[in-house]
């Protein structure tokens, strides 16, 4: 299949001349401008280059190329454009936003060999990219393990992260949850790892603490979170978790000027999703809950409430409870909570009680299974409606 790139310009008979140009070598996507670009990368596709002219009104060309890289960070972008000057040239390639430039009259030979290149670069980022990924799932593993050793405790009973599943099925039924947002519900208590375990449970029973502990608390979270902005590919996962106390207002900590959606989504809705929890948990149904938030005015998302109010699926009076199911090793999914520990026939724990299995974690289990050496069955703890 020929690769798919996007060519964008005002000038209707230029993308119809690129097309008829192009069209044996790619697989030729138009757009007339800017906005319509970014419009046609918002619902996806695997593009593999941009071709965009410079003098476009309204957006140009590097304001353009600038926003799609947001939307589609390895699709390499080439300029089009009849008076290159020496400025915008630096500043497109500081931005990385721009791998080269085509000088116009540019015959399609020549076009067609810049395309090439960027698709062999679009390439070489998707590789770089995979090579990441391994090494982080591989470090978030054994950062889990590390984690989950040092505090049994951390994971055990996580409502929150089917809660933050839930209203994604439902609210944005053709996404999954984001990637960072997973991550940052595994490791939300990471400060609690070098806290001893009977000063978190008299936090979260609600005892009073002495002025020392509740420093030692603190400082325990602000380390976690800081060890998380030092791991390469976790800046995002850091930066939720950094926020997670941040009302839509500004208000809460940390104390900055942040606020509003300037604030990372993943932190805004994690507030919603753990003080909903709680609410429920004191005896709410989750309709009241969702009303009783919408009464501190600005200091939850009033976005992520609307939604949590008109597409999250449930019955007016509808309660939830933790319950115990065994499961089908081949039926595991990722962020499933296991209720008691996965071992070997030799007794060795392969995933503890509590745990949010990640990816590395099943692939393990699905191994050992497949070789018949787990032990009995695999319980998964599941809500269902009271």
């Amino acid at each position: 299949m020929n690769p798919m790139i996007l060519c964008v310009d005002d000038d209707p008979s230029v993308l119809a001349s690129l097309a008829r140009g192009l069209r044996k070598q790619f697989t030729v996507h138009t757009a007339l401008s800017g906005v319509e670009a970014l419009a046609i990368l918002e619902q996806g596709g695997s593009y593999k280059a941009i071709l965009a002219d410079m003098r476009m009104p309204g957006m140009n060309g590097l304001e353009f190329l600038e926003q799609a890289s947001v939307l589609a960070p390895e699709t390499v972008g080439a300029m089009l454009t009849g008076n290159v000057d020496q400025a915008t040239a630096v500043k497109a390639l500081n931005a990385r936003t721009v791998s080269c430039f085509i000088t116009k009259p540019a015959s399609t030979e020549v076009i067609i060999q810049t395309l090439n290149e960027c698709c062999r670069l679009h390439e070489q980022l998707q590789e770089k990219r995979k090579v990441l990924e391994r090494a982080m799932e591989g470090g978030i593993c054994l950062l889990t393990e590390i984690y989950q050793a040092a505090n049994k405790d951390a994971l055990g009973g996580n409502l929150l992260a089917d809660y933050v599943s839930s209203f994604f099925h439902n609210v944005h039924p053709n996404k999954e949850t984001p990637r960072e947002i997973e991550i940052a519900l595994m490791f939300r208590h990471i400060g609690s790892a070098a806290i001893p375990g009977s000063l978190m449970r008299r936090a979260a029973n609600g005892e009073e603490l002495t002025q020392g502990e509740e420093q030692l608390i603190q400082s325990g979270a602000t380390a976690g979170i800081q060890l998380l902005y030092a791991l390469p590919g976790m800046e995002a996962v850091a930066r939720i978790l950094h926020y997670q106390g941040k009302g839509f207002d500004g208000s809460g900590l940390p104390e900055d000027t942040l606020k509003g959606e300037d604030i990372p989504y993943g932190s805004r809705l994690l507030r919603v999703m753990t003080d909903l929890l709680k609410l429920e948990h004191s005896g709410l149904s989750r309709m009241d809950a969702i009303m009783r938030l919408g009464q501190r005015i600005n200091f939850y998302d009033p976005e992520i409430l609307r939604l949590c109010r008109l597409r999250w699926q449930f019955d007016k009076d509808a309660k939830v409870v933790r319950v115990t199911e065994p499961v089908a090793v081949a039926d595991l999914c990722i962020s499933d909570v296991l209720a008691y520990p996965v071992q070997t026939l030799e007794k060795q724990v392969i995933a503890p009680e509590g745990m949010v299995l990640t990816a590395p974690v099943l692939r393990r289990i699905r191994a050992l299974d497949h070789g018949k050496k787990l032990e009995g069955k695999v319980f998964i703890s599941v809500l269902k409606r009271a």
